[in-house]
């Protein structure tokens, strides 16, 4: 039941992912971030000029070539920054007055991330534009049955050594939430979805027996996974028994906040009363 769940989740998240893709890719304000690379695709064309209509590919050096003015340097530029580039040199070498110059980019080559890890299609995605995190995991086909909620992010930081910031899948899910700013991929970034977890449930429960950790989980939520507490139990008498890093096992009086680690298990004592 859990696999067919986990299933119909990804189906219905994966509609609705790929529908935010298609918005997301038309909104002005995040394409305009875009940094242009070696091997993208652009296309120049200048108003009223046709004849300085001109495509190329940004070689690896990061230039392209323009009509009348030859090899320039756009790497690392917008669309928008490398057009006014353009236009500048135009009227600075009295080629143009007032040149209204537009670059399109049209096809993404050179921004590219690895999606590894417990998802259906693991890989290298080619950044076609701004691409959220979620929307990536969308194109990798999902999460895997036995992969975890819990999205690991490692991108290179100012000083150049990698930076690993860890995601919840639900919270960036929360449509609602107006707080929660989508997550945008930057070239050489690696998205990692590690293989769910698992905690136990023993004791005054309906079902008790093994369950996936595969995102956040309190003692509360881990609890109803297991069909909530019978009519016999005693709720304050929640035990945790956690395996310690040398290979011990502790006894933790849980509360119903309390995170659930991988490896725990959970037993509900009958109520003496």
């Amino acid at each position: 039941m859990i696999l067919g769940f986990r299933t119909w989740l990804w189906a219905g998240l994966g509609m609705a992912l790929l529908s935010s893709l298609a918005q997301a890719q038309t909104t002005t304000s995040s394409s305009a971030n875009y940094t242009i690379g070696a091997g993208d695709e652009v296309r120049i064309t200048v108003y009223g000029q046709p004849e300085l209509t001109a495509e190329g590919q940004v070689s690896a050096a990061g230039m392209v070539v323009v009509p009348l003015i030859g090899n320039l340097s756009i790497a690392g530029k917008t669309s928008a920054d490398a057009a006014y580039l353009i236009a500048d040199r135009y009227q600075q070498g009295n080629f143009l007055k007032n040149a209204q110059v537009n670059l399109l980019i049209t096809k993404y080559r050179s921004q590219v991330v690895a999606i590894l890890g417990k998802v259906n299609n693991p890989g290298k995605l080619v950044l076609e534009g701004p691409t959220s995190l979620t929307q990536a995991l969308a194109s990798a086909g999902g999460i895997a049955a036995n992969g975890s909620e819990r999205l690991i992010l490692t991108r290179a930081g100012k000083n150049g050594r990698p930076e690993r910031t860890e995601y919840d899948l639900q919270k960036l899910l929360n449509y609602d939430a107006d707080e929660i700013a989508p997550v945008w991929l930057r070239d050489g970034d690696t998205l990692y979805v590690p293989n769910a977890g698992r905690f136990y449930i023993n004791g005054e429960v309906h079902a008790p027996g093994m369950f996936p950790l595969d995102r956040p989980l309190n003692v509360r939520q881990a609890l109803s996974a297991g069909g909530g507490p019978t009519a016999r139990a005693s709720e304050n008498s929640v035990k945790i028994f956690r395996q310690q890093p040398d290979g011990s096992v502790k006894e933790l009086k849980a509360k119903p906040d309390d995170r659930v680690m991988d490896g725990d298990v959970l037993v509900v004592k009958e109520s003496l009363f």
